[in-house]
Parts: C-alpha cells; structure tokens; sequence
C-alpha cells in the first residue's frame, strides 16, 4: 500500500469526515488521523489546532485538490455581511491567492471573486505560476534557533543541576539532534523534503554523537563524585 500523506487539516473530526466521504466516492485512498502534539509548530511549519488530518497518497493530490475546489461554488452577495474575508483589502486578498495553502478552499474562491469585483483577475497561467512560487517557498529549509543548537550540545550537563528529572532533561539534544535529521515536510502538491537545511541536519547528527560522549563522560564523573561522597562519609 502507498505511503498516505497529509492532505487537509481540520479544526473537527466532523469536517475531516466530510472530505473523506467525497474522496473515497472518487475512488481516492483515504485515512483518517487525530494529530498528537509532540513538538512546537515553529519546526513543522503547521497550524497544530487543525489536529483532524485527512491522508492520501502523494499521486493523488493534485485529483483531490481539483476534485474539492469543483464543488465549491462561491458569490459574494450570498455571503453573509459580516464574513470577515469582506473587510479585506485588496492586498490581504492578494496574499491570500498567494498563500492559498494556509486557507480553506472556500476562502481561496471567495477571495478570487471578491478581488475580480476589484478590477483584479488572474489567467489560469498566473495561478500556476503563483502556486509553483509558493512551493519554492515551502520548500525552502529551516534552520535550528540559536537557542536550541546551544541547549542541545550542552544538555548532558543538566545531570549537575539538581532540578528533578535531570537525567531525563540530560537527553534533549539527542532527541533534538534525532528531530533535526529526520523530519520532513509535505508540501501541498504532495511532495517530501527534509524540514531544516544540510547544515542544520549535519548539526544535528553531531548534536547525537557529542551528546552520546558526554553523556557517557558526565555519567562518569557523577558515579566518581557520589562514590567519593561515599568514602568520606564512612572515613568520618
């Protein structure tokens, strides 16, 4: 069976239900997935309270994705007054076509037609265009925070601070390290790319080996120190 990927997210499990009703009429393979929260969204570059997934295999996206926007229908004058996409400006309804990933379909149309009513019309060329922009930009890797690289190389030293769970703290820049290297990003259209850069990758599998060694040296050091404290206690 093909690898499902990220498709849509959504606020409910009601909406995912939706769209995974239409698919499968389609003949699209089709999974469901409530999202548990393990990192911040900083690193994935999601909006993580769209915790309702709806998977597909990659070669089915770009079907999936004309499939859903051929059943929306859209006219400005049956939209309710105060739906906020009506106070946008041109620009923000502009950046809306530019970014379409990051809204629902509906408003995407809308925001086609409400800019249309502006004297402003795009050529499916232009969309093509724009939409092959954004992937570039999607695709663009990250890079780790400062604050992170540093608190990952030096977390084994966590073993001398006496907090609780030290030991457990003592490990977060191999897990760090371990996220860095293999965490991937699904772009709209479907594809896979690595989240963050070859140079922050190649960070992060040193950030595993160097946490390894001094972990293994800060366990050593702390057995000496406790064996030490032993021996002058019972010499008392």
């Amino acid at each position: 069976m093909k690898q499902l990927l990220t498709f849509k997210r959504f606020y409910t499990a009601e909406q995912a239900a939706e769209i995974i009703s239409l698919l499968q009429q389609h003949n699209i393979p089709t999974q469901y997935e409530e999202e548990v929260l393990l990192m911040d969204k900083m690193y994935v570059g999601q909006n993580f309270d769209q915790r309702h997934l709806v998977k597909i295999p990659a070669d089915y996206f770009s079907q999936a994705d004309t499939l859903l926007k051929s059943q929306i229908t859209v006219s400005p004058e049956d939209v309710e007054p105060d739906y906020y996409l009506l106070s946008f400006s041109i620009d923000e309804l502009k950046e809306i076509i530019i970014k379409k990933d990051e809204w629902g379909d509906f408003d995407y149309a809308l925001a086609l037609k409400l800019l249309e009513k502006q004297g402003v019309s795009y050529s499916p060329e232009q969309l093509q265009h724009i939409g092959n922009g954004r992937l570039e930009t999607l695709a663009q890797p990250q890079h780790l925070p400062a604050v992170w690289l540093i608190t990952g190389y030096l977390s084994p030293l966590l073993l001398f601070v006496p907090i609780p769970f030290s030991g457990t703290y003592s490990f977060i820049g191999i897990f760090i390290g371990g996220f860095v290297c293999l965490t991937k990003k699904t772009l709209p259209d479907g594809s896979r790319t690595h989240a963050f850069s070859v140079k922050t990758r190649n960070q992060g599998k040193w950030m595993i080996i160097s946490g390894i060694v001094l972990m293994a040296v800060c366990w050593i050091v702390l057995f000496r120190l406790m064996d030490g404290g032993s021996s002058t206690t019972v010499s008392i």
